[in-house]
């Protein structure tokens, strides 16, 4: 153990050489490291979430849909865990980022209510609705109101480790959700290859860090440039675009956009024009799950892109986790969260305060008070 600490220690020294001499300094609390650690992270998930069939016992198996509630860092989970099952489960997955739940949500359905903190708002307000309207719920939390409230309406709560920034805690929600989804439908496999994933990922895990940093090289220099990314991905990798760009905002602390192909050709594509040359660049996320029809309309805007001067990078897992998606998936997840906060620090940013999110969230609690609003008669 020792020895593995000591080597781990040297590969996170070279890292930060590599992305920036001195960088490591940038990094106060060790974002770095977090993102490196993104396998174990999953194999400790896999091994805390065992108890997931017994905690779930009582809730119903015979349901409509599943609606997934949670916003930010807390939001990404659910987006993964549609693109693993869209094209295999008969069950609606809906995902909802917002104050308000569905009307046609009823007691047919379950909801999952997902929030690191246990404190998000716009969740717990999703989650009071249920409750008025006896909806199963499962609530994914490290604590909370979102805690506090379940435990005293009897609705289980699947944990999640504190300590954490709620968007370095996706192995864990990834690992919850599939516990959950796999406990719930009967649909077991997907634990397992997500094992598999995180046991491949670790044993290659150095030589993958590095690789990154270097194939990463062109994007860091669109960024040093000045230049603002467009991140395009299609089913099934649409989670993994726009964890991309969240990543961007809340590590490197630069603007970032998102859209899913083929959509973004029916609009977003009439913007790339010469004058766009000195201001954004195209960063497509690809796999092996892309099929000829979107590969045609990737080849026509990659073309367009070039025509017009417009810088364009290509991403891809892999090739070793080809036919995989849950690998696919999760390398990517891995690769792009690393180049995230390499970009943080390659512009002398420290990936993990959000100060301007931390001012709103004070700010929402000076003028609201949800427990007050949504829980008054069980208040003490």
């Amino acid at each position: 153990m020792f020895l593995a600490i000591i080597h781990m220690s040297k590969i996170y020294n070279e890292l930060y050489e590599k992305i920036s001499p001195g960088s490591g300094n940038v990094d106060k609390s060790r974002m770095l490291v977090n993102v490196a650690t993104f396998p174990d992270s999953l194999l400790h998930a896999l091994g805390a979430y065992f108890r997931v069939p017994k905690l779930l016992e009582k809730i119903p198996r015979d349901i409509k849909g599943i609606v997934i509630s949670g916003m930010g860092g807390s939001f990404i989970g659910g987006l993964f865990l549609q693109d693993v099952l869209y094209d295999t489960s008969n069950l609606p997955i809906f995902l909802v980022r917002d104050s308000i739940l569905p009307q046609f949500v009823d007691s047919s359905y379950l909801l999952i209510a997902v929030s690191y903190s246990g404190n998000t708002e716009e969740t717990l307000r999703v989650f009071g609705e249920a409750l008025q309207r006896k909806i199963p719920i499962i609530s994914v939390t490290s604590g909370g109101l979102l805690q506090k409230y379940s435990e005293k309406n009897s609705v289980p709560v699947v944990s999640l480790p504190q300590g954490f920034q709620p968007r370095a805690a996706f192995p864990y929600m990834a690992a919850a959700l599939l516990s959950i989804i796999e406990t719930i439908t009967g649909d077991v496999g997907l634990l397992k290859q997500l094992s598999e994933c995180a046991e491949n990922m670790k044993a290659t895990r150095d030589e993958a860090l590095m690789k990154t940093i270097e194939d990463a090289k062109d994007f860091f220099s669109n960024i040093e440039k000045g230049l603002t990314p467009l991140i395009y991905s299609y089913r099934p990798y649409i989670s993994v675009g726009y964890r991309f760009k969240t990543q961007l905002n809340e590590n490197a602390k630069i603007h970032a956009f998102y859209l899913d192909l083929p959509e973004a050709n029916h609009n977003e594509i009439m913007g790339w024009r010469q004058e766009a040359s000195d201001k954004f660049f195209a960063t497509i996320i690809r796999g092996s799950q892309e099929q000829y029809y979107m590969t045609t309309r990737i080849e026509f805007l990659i073309k367009h892109l070039e025509a017009n001067n417009i810088p364009t990078i290509n991403f891809l897992p892999e090739p070793r986790y080809s036919g995989k998606k849950i690998c696919e998936l999760l390398d990517l997840v891995f690769r792009l969260d690393l180049i995230s906060v390499a970009t943080a620090l390659k512009l002398k940013t420290d990936p993990t305060p959000v100060d301007t999110i931390t001012k709103l969230k004070k700010h929402l609690e000076k003028h609201i008070d949800v427990e007050k609003e949504l829980f008054p008669q069980e208040r003490p």
